[in-house]
This record gives C-alpha cells, structure tokens and sequence, in this order.
C-alpha cells in the first residue's frame, strides 16, 4: 500500500501521466483494488481524486471488481471528498455491479450533486442517476425528472448531457 498511497499523495491533480505511472507499477499487486477502493474516500482530496481516476481506468478496460470492493466503494460514498473524485465515480457508474441497495444508495449520494456549482459534476451526477434509472426500474421515475430538470439547467454542458442521455437511453 505505500508504493500506492505515496504515488496518489504526490499526484498534483493534474499529471494524469504520473497515475498511469503508478497505474503500471501497482496494478499486478495482490490487493490492489482493495487499496484503490480505500482511497477513493480518502480525506486528501488529491489522493481520492487519483485513486477514484486509477479505479475508472481499471474498469473502463474491462476489470471486474469483486462483490466486496463494490460494497467498499459504496459505503464508502459520504466521506468522498473533492469534486474530481466525485465526478470519476460518477463517470463509472455503468462499469459497476450493484446491487439494488447500492443503486439506492449510489443514486442518493449522486443526487447530492445535481446544484453543484461545477456544471460538468452537475453533467455526470445526471448521467449516473439516469443510468441507474436505466438498470433499475425503481428508480424510473427519479431519473426521469432528473433528465427533466436538467433540460434547463443554466448550463449548456448539462442540458448536452441532458439530451445525449434521451438519446443513448431511449428515455422520452
């Protein structure tokens, strides 16, 4: 873990080189999820930011997580901090296995961000909550207003994001 946590401590929130550095050196590792999972509510918000941006690239290449790290990641929401590791976990949503519970859960903390005052988290708050109503039928009629919301939200961002979820989704 101190390779791992030494990396994400140094990350300046930017260097998006040196995560696939660290990405490179600690993949292979036996617990090495499990560590990601642990950071991703990290109270450094440089530390959750690049431990949640290392988490979307392991599953945006196809990694499964296991049940348990999931369950991690999920109990673990309330104590993310900082906008970037928000957005990133966001940006996953789709790659996740979750349970119904988490869902609910997951949506719930996701609603948190829909004022947001940066429009792209405002952007895939609502992509993570029309996702889920998308998987989870319980959760329909939440996402639907939440697609309507955003329709005329200030920004631009957002009612793109708005539309490009009518679209992918078949929502009406």
């Amino acid at each position: 873990m101190d390779d791992l946590e030494d990396g994400l401590r140094k990350f300046d929130g930017t260097a998006i080189s040196s995560l696939s550095e660290i990405r490179a050196a600690c993949r292979g590792r036996a617990g090495y999820l499990n560590e990601l999972a642990a950071f991703c509510a990290d109270a450094r918000a440089s530390v959750s930011a690049g431990a949640t941006w290392l988490l979307k690239a392991e599953l945006a290449e196809g990694v499964e997580l296991a049940p348990e790290v999931t369950a991690q990641i999920v109990g673990a929401l309330d104590r993310v901090v900082g906008w970037q590791a928000a957005l990133h976990l966001c940006q996953s949503v789709e790659m996740l296995e979750l349970t119904s519970a988490q869902a609910g859960r997951f949506l719930e903390w996701a609603r948190g961000y829909a004022d947001h005052a940066r429009p792209f988290l405002r952007a895939w708050s609502l992509h993570a909550r029309a996702i889920l109503g998308h998987r989870f039928p319980e959760f329909e009629d939440e996402a639907a207003i939440a697609l309507r919301t955003a329709e005329a939200d200030a920004a631009a961002s957002v009612r793109a994001r708005a539309r490009n979820l009518r679209k992918l989704l078949g929502a009406k």
